[in-house]
């Protein structure tokens, strides 16, 4: 039996036609157009992620007091009852003291009491859950649809549930009859199409297609901070808004206003890819997977069409092999080392995000209970956030780019390296300050635990950068599917679950979520530590 051997699969792949990536052939370049007279770039996917963000920034800044305004003068809705000694009633309808006339207000501060700030978490982490749970189920179909029928088409797929979120918020603002679970629907609209999560994948595939693998970090060290920029900007914007023209302008015209602006640009941009290409080497993919199966069967001495699974002594663990290969990627050879070593990048990540969402989507609630701060403050200290991760990312990751060896920007297996120890300096950072915002005795602490976090932010685009050049390009947009699926899923239960021990610890020890992200920050350093010294070990062994 002639034993044939398939090809390891590399870098440059029939889908670039052996020319390195970034280096589109010459009748695969697209003719200018006088709206766009460039080619494709990864500063077009910048732009996509800058405005995506700068289009949430005020809704993630001003969420918290534009809850606090609408229970205020609705009523809590049922699901989180509060004492009614106000007038008002807990089905979220208006009260008899509101219909005759006797509007409730805020003079004797009992929105300012716990049980709103704890309804208002409760409230903001179930529909945080919801979304992030319907991302999960979606974003691996739509960033591998991104792959066959091109990235600019799945990115204006995606954002469509932004437009209708939009739309409901713009309907509850204005009509105080309409129940505020509508929003909660425009959440889930939302996570249907992917939300914010599919724009940032589908913008790291776009810059995956158009740049050379060792640039990666880099590139998507300037994605992540035009993310930041974006939430920067924007929540500087909205509080600006909110405190000339108030919260009902910021959630009726400019929310509207920067979506539109999104969608419009995002129909602007080029293709990156082309999908005729791409189609062929997905066809040709499956073909030579199915081939390598039967070559496997055929040296084990069995046909792998006759093979009968159930007879293994331990079924359940042929199961949890098939979910984690399913799960794992295909690894370009001699690169990261270990089988499942991507697989576990992507379960710290999962766990990192646990930690840093978990603090983030409290800590306007935590603000505005224990420091009384207002609108404008509470968008300051996510502006200083933003722009401080967009400083680091654009200006600091480069520079410590620059400090890895000579060889790591010839040697993927260096850069690798380099970048491991980039995730777990990050992941140390993160973890410190989260401690940092549970001992702080003033609210401006927060202003430089914004500051020193923007250190430990360069762990995100680390971990891509090392999958991008551990998997081969007609694999990566699935990859990047995989990875952002873990940390939707850490955004699925993070918020209820952070919002529900913020709620039972407020009285107790306020700041108790912020020491809890502090542990989970450390363990999820320890398991990226764990990866940099297996890949060294196994490196040094082939050597």
């Amino acid at each position: 039996m002639l034993n044939i051997q398939e090809a390891p699969a590399a870098e440059t792949t029939a889908l670039l036609g052996g020319i390195p990536s970034g280096v589109a052939k010459p009748h695969e370049q697209r003719a200018l157009t006088w709206y766009w007279p460039w080619q494709p770039n990864y500063w077009a996917a910048i732009l996509i992620i800058f405005l995506s963000n700068l289009a949430s920034g005020p809704t993630i800044a001003l969420i918290v007091p534009s809850l606090k305004e609408l229970f205020c003068e609705r009523g809590i809705p049922t699901l989180f009852p509060v004492h009614n000694s106000t007038g008002r009633g807990n089905d979220g309808q208006a009260s008899l003291a509101q219909l005759t006339g006797d509007l409730p207000n805020n003079d004797d501060g009992h929105c300012d009491s716990a049980e709103y700030s704890a309804a208002i978490a409760n409230f903001v982490g179930i529909s945080l859950t919801l979304t992030a749970i319907l991302v999960a189920l979606t974003i691996r179909y739509w960033s591998g649809l991104g792959d066959r029928m091109g990235r600019k088409r799945a990115m204006l797929i995606g954002v469509t549930g932004s437009a209708f979120s939009c739309t409901l918020a713009v309907l509850v603002r204005l009509n105080k009859g309409m129940s505020l679970y509508f929003l909660r629907l425009g959440n889930i609209l939302d996570g249907a199409t992917g939300s914010l999560a599919l724009l940032e994948t589908l913008a790291h595939a776009y810059a995956s297609d158009v740049t050379r693998a060792e640039e990666r970090t880099v590139v998507f060290g300037r994605l992540v901070a035009g993310e930041f920029a974006g939430l920067a900007l924007g929540s500087i914007l909205g509080g600006m808004v909110a405190k000339q023209f108030g919260l009902t302008a910021v959630f009726v015209w400019l929310n509207p206003a920067l979506v539109i602006l999104n969608i419009f640009c995002i129909s602007m941009i080029p293709e990156s890819l082309t999908v005729a290409s791409l189609d062929n080497k997905r066809k040709q993919q499956i073909q030579s997977s199915f081939e390598q199966g039967e070559q496997d069967g055929c040296q084990n001495g069995s046909d792998p069409r006759n093979l009968e699974p159930f007879k293994d002594t331990e079924p359940h663990s042929q199961y949890l092999k098939a979910l984690i290969k399913r799960l794992t990627p295909e690894q370009l050879p001699d690169r990261l080392a270990g089988e499942y070593s991507v697989l576990m990048l992507m379960i710290t990540s999962f766990i990192a995000l646990v930690a840093i969402i978990g603090v983030n989507s409290n800590i306007s609630t935590y603000l505005l209970y224990r420091f009384r701060w207002s609108e404008a403050r509470l968008s300051s200290v996510m502006a200083v956030i933003g722009l401080s991760r967009l400083v680091s990312l654009t200006f600091l990751l480069p520079r410590f780019k620059r400090l890895a060896p000579q060889d790591a920007l010839t040697d993927p297996v260096a850069s690798i390296s380099f970048d491991l120890k980039l995730v777990v300096i990050g992941l140390l950072i993160e973890s410190l300050t989260f401690f940092l915002y549970g001992a702080t005795p003033v609210g401006e602490g927060f202003y430089l635990g914004g500051v020193l976090s923007s250190l430990g932010t360069m762990f995100s685009p680390a971990i891509r950068g090392i999958i991008s050049q551990s998997v081969a390009p007609e694999l990566l947009g699935e990859t990047l599917g995989t990875l952002v699926t873990f940390e939707v899923l850490s955004a699925a239960v993070t918020p209820l679950l952070s919002g529900w021990f913020y709620g039972i610890t407020l009285e107790i020890w306020p700041s108790a979520l912020f020491y809890a992200s502090g542990v989970l920050g450390l363990f999820s350093c320890a398991l990226a530590l764990s990866v940099f010294f297996s890949h060294m070990r196994i490196t040094h062994d082939r050597v």
